[in-house]
């Protein structure tokens, strides 16, 4: 779930990729400062904190090289490799996670981002990624460091200020236009994404990875939960039926590229000196999904806008996005008829199960403090400390007491 964070700890030989020690970047960095003398030096470095990484192992790539003058620079990148853990690595694989997220910095966002060029409105949506010289048949992403660059991850167990959220929402709304007007240049995007990880063959995994019952247990135990919990109690038994169903994308409906996994660990802020937003990028596309604009919208707001901001300022924030959105589709000179808010709004309902699952499943993992029990193996466990950890945080429980009263009055927890 997390992207790169500032760590730049040392990375024991035995936890590195065998593959990395036969990559050359000469490419790569001549892509960065164009031709030079040669490459000193590439020294690995741990480019994820401790309890902070859930899917993939990542490093740092410190790159020392001698420029045509004879003088010196250092350059990094940020490699992304799969997980040391070979149970993650298979299920990472069966999903081909990998293969869509270099699908999307490879081939997908560099159209999106000429979409809007021609238009003459240059846009970047996310670090610029690269090639290893020879190709290893390993599964990886070579990106940018956007730490060289001063962009940061904002405070996730804090959640993002109003300011913060309308850049967001700018820039996914930037991004879901150009993923309509992609499907017009270039026809539907792949089964990989119009179906992603919601098919059937992955019921069982469906089934593991989204199990309610550490949360249900607590839920019950929370104050004034009694008749929401009592609506939840039997979900378990027909919550992947409805995800299955509710994840297939509507032709009929207005559809887009959903990110899949905008939270605040996948968003890079970069500020200038008086601390004004001056650009906003995105990371980690793994788990892209066509469909509802609803599931990027529930998935952002409520995980990641500060708990004072999510219920009182949802609407609003619909509305914004939706404003940039008719703008930018507009300016990509899309052929269908333009979305209407209504008609947002109505998909929102539709989807109410996606603002449960973002609740239930990614809210208490943004909210819970490092640890050392952070992992996918841990989160699919509903007797790991982890899965206790998050559903008895006092700041998860707090947040939770306003959300889920909010999203029952709305209707969203009625999709049994």
């Amino acid at each position: 779930m997390s992207e790169a964070t500032n760590g730049h700890s040392e990375v024991p030989a035995s936890n590195l990729p065998k593959w990395l020690a036969n990559i050359t970047l000469e490419k790569a960095v001549t892509a960065q400062i164009g031709d030079f003398e040669k490459i000193i030096s590439v020294t690995p470095k741990s480019g994820s904190s401790e309890g902070e990484n859930y899917s993939s192992q990542f490093l740092r790539l410190l790159v020392e090289v001698e420029l045509l003058d004879h003088s010196t620079k250092s350059l990094s990148f940020v490699l992304k490799a799969q997980h040391n853990n070979e149970v993650m690595a298979a299920i990472l694989a069966r999903l081909k996670l990998f293969y869509k997220e270099e699908q999307m910095y490879h081939n997908i966002i560099p159209k999106f981002e000429k979409l809007y060029a021609d238009a003459g409105k240059p846009i970047q949506f996310a670090p610029h990624a690269f090639k290893v010289d020879r190709d290893l048949g390993e599964e990886y992403i070579l990106l940018e460091d956007l730490h060289r660059k001063n962009f940061k991850n904002a405070n996730r167990l804090a959640g993002l200020d109003q300011d913060h959220v309308q850049k967001v929402l700018e820039k996914l709304a930037a991004f879901h236009a150009a993923s309509a007007c992609y499907v017009e240049h270039y026809g539907l995007f792949g089964e990989e994404f119009t179906v992603g990880v919601f098919s059937e063959a992955n019921r069982q995994l469906l089934t593991e990875f989204n199990a309610s019952g550490a949360f249900l247990a607590q839920l019950k135990k929370w104050k004034n939960a009694q008749k929401i919990y009592e609506k939840l109690a039997d979900s378990d038994d027909y919550l992947v039926d409805r995800l299955l169903q509710d994840q297939q994308y509507n032709a009929r409906q207005f559809n887009v590229l959903n990110h899949g996994d905008c939270w605040a660990n996948n968003i890079m802020f970069q500020h200038d000196a008086f601390g004004a937003i001056k650009e906003t990028l995105f990371v980690d596309f793994q788990v892209g999904k066509y469909g509802s604009p609803a599931n990027d919208l529930y998935y952002f707001i409520l995980s990641s806008a500060a708990p004072e901001l999510k219920v009182a300022k949802f609407d609003y924030f619909v509305r914004y996005y939706f404003e940039h959105l008719i703008e930018n589709l507009k300016l990509l000179q899309y052929h269908r008829p333009l979305p209407k808010l209504a008609n947002l709004h109505a998909s929102l309902f539709r989807n109410g199960l996606s603002a449960y699952m973002v609740v239930s499943k990614v809210l208490p993992v943004v909210m819970l403090d490092k640890t050392n029990n952070a992992n996918l193996e841990s989160y699919m466990s509903d007797e790991s400390k982890m899965k206790n950890s998050m559903f008895t945080n006092p700041k998860y429980v707090q947040v939770m007491t306003e959300v889920l009263p909010w999203l029952d009055n709305r209707g969203l927890l009625d999709w049994k």
